[in-house]
């Protein structure tokens, strides 16, 4: 009897420890044949991958390019730059991808397969809102991106953007990007409030002094509007316009850059003959 309690704690002990022995063989087990099971799936994919990335069946057939206006579908072929028919699983979009976004008048680009054998572009380009004078024109969107000269056939039907040179830009980055985003309000206050005069601007001048001023299209008249305030200017000068076409009054410049006090430059008749002009200050309280 006293054989028996003196050896059942070891026998218990024993046990305790086969135990865990054999649970740890169990999740070793399941482990290893999970690994196996992921090992082969690995080796098959990659074999069938290998299959499928040399399969005629899946060779390029068709490029659709879809959203080109402005830019010419030719030179989008020149700089996705296929050779031959490569397959469609070999396809690196994110190089067509790269290649395209080079293009100026690409703003965004989107690219997608459709299997077995087509490529899907997808273009949105740039809309150029003005034509900015430097060196040479340029387009400019609304975000104040400069981004691609004129061409010699392209038609001037956006406001021209003058005062700002190259060197100017090179010189000062941020202080020119400042600039052409006063210009860029501007546009958008006209926009919005001056619809009238949307269509007869021909130029918006940006001074670094007197701030910025534009030129309607067939009367030259110069209107100086500073640098801030534009909508309540805008709203202020339309009345004013308004008022000078009901009475007939032909006029040269108007200045808005002081809200409490509008200049008006007006054309006598005598003047208009013989190149002359006059004052009218507008007050507004």
């Amino acid at each position: 009897m006293t054989q028996e309690r003196f050896f059942r704690p070891k026998r218990k002990e024993i046990e305790r420890v086969g135990e865990r022995l054999h649970g740890w063989l169990k999740r070793s087990i399941r482990i290893a044949f999970r690994l196996l099971l992921l090992t082969l799936s690995l080796l098959v994919g990659h074999h069938l991958y290998l299959s499928l990335s040399e399969d005629p069946f899946f060779h390029l057939k068709e490029v659709e390019i879809r959203g080109c206006q402005k830019i010419e579908k030719k030179d989008l072929q020149t700089l996705i730059a296929l050779e031959g028919r490569p397959n469609l699983f070999k396809l690196s979009l994110k190089e067509i991808e790269k290649r395209i976004s080079s293009h100026p008048w690409v703003e965004q680009v989107s690219l997608r397969k459709v299997f077995p054998d087509r490529l899907v572009i997808e273009i949105e380009e740039r809309r150029p809102v003005a034509i900015l004078q430097l060196d040479e024109l340029y387009y400019l969107d609304s975000k104040g991106v400069i981004f691609s000269p004129l061409g010699e056939r392209d038609g001037y039907n956006f406001p021209l953007i003058t005062g700002l040179t190259k060197s100017a830009i090179e010189k000062d980055p941020q202080g020119a990007k400042d600039l052409l985003r006063k210009a860029l309000e501007l546009m958008k206050v006209i926009e919005q409030e001056g619809a009238p005069l949307l269509d007869r601007i021909s130029e918006i001048h940006m001074d670094r002094h007197l701030g910025i001023h534009f030129f309607t299209q067939a009367e030259g008249i110069k209107v100086r509007m500073g640098w801030d305030q534009f909508g309540e200017k805008m709203r202020r000068l339309l009345l004013i316009w308004k008022d000078l076409q009901k009475r007939g009054v032909a006029v040269s410049f108007i200045d808005c850059s002081d809200l409490k006090r509008m200049v008006v430059k007006k054309v006598s008749q005598e003047r208009n003959e013989k190149g002359g002009d006059e004052r009218w200050v507008k007050r507004i309280r």
